[in-house]
């Protein structure tokens, strides 16, 4: 049913109402990455139409990428929409099970330190799918790493991520388990 919509808002596009198509029309990059048909954010009839709430929640979220990328991400290379995405129209969210144990295995390490912190080390670790020891050294403050240095310059992503959104409306809640998904370096693009 939804490819019987999107060839009838093709046809029509193409010949009855002739219109401008977006280049990610054509590229069906949007498609790909979030699972979704054309009509996911836009009218059948008018590709130019901003009623649907995703339609304007998906500019925000290209202005969002690109941010990203001219901004912290400068230096380490593109992501795209694949990147957190990877085919659903929402990005996989890092589920309890996969922190709680390291938390609980650390709980003696965090005796004493600032709240959240074992929280907050338990999800990076499950979201990079890595140990402790991937960004410290034996001595936990030791800056050394590349790793460590790396987190510092991701840091500024989750300050930047909601100047593109209206709070009242839909605010993404971003972790590093969206991009990462398990593994130390995100999917840039589609394998």
């Amino acid at each position: 049913m939804k490819r019987l919509i999107f060839l009838i808002a093709v046809l029509y596009a193409s010949g009855l109402h002739a219109q401008q198509q977006p280049e990610h029309a054509r590229t069906r990059e949007y498609n790909t990455a979030l699972g979704v048909e054309c009509t996911h954010c836009h009218a059948a009839i008018d590709f130019a139409d901003a009623a649907k709430p995703t339609f304007d929640f998906a500019r925000r979220m290209e202005r969002m990428r690109a941010g990203l990328n001219d901004g912290p991400l400068k230096a380490y290379g593109p992501i795209s929409c694949w990147t957190c995405h990877r085919g659903n129209a929402r990005p996989a969210r890092l589920a309890r099970e996969r922190w709680e144990p390291i938390a609980a295995a650390h709980d003696a390490d965090f005796a004493g330190t600032a709240a959240g912190r074992r929280l907050a080390m338990a999800v990076y670790a499950a979201s990079l799918g890595v140990e402790c020891s991937y960004c410290h050294e034996a001595d936990w403050k030791n800056g050394s790493k590349p790793a460590y240095r790396m987190v510092e310059a991701m840091l500024p992503i989750f300050d930047l991520i909601p100047t593109y959104f209206d709070k009242d409306v839909r605010m993404p809640q971003t972790q590093c388990f969206m991009c990462h998904q398990g593994r130390v370096k995100p999917e840039r693009s589609k394998p």
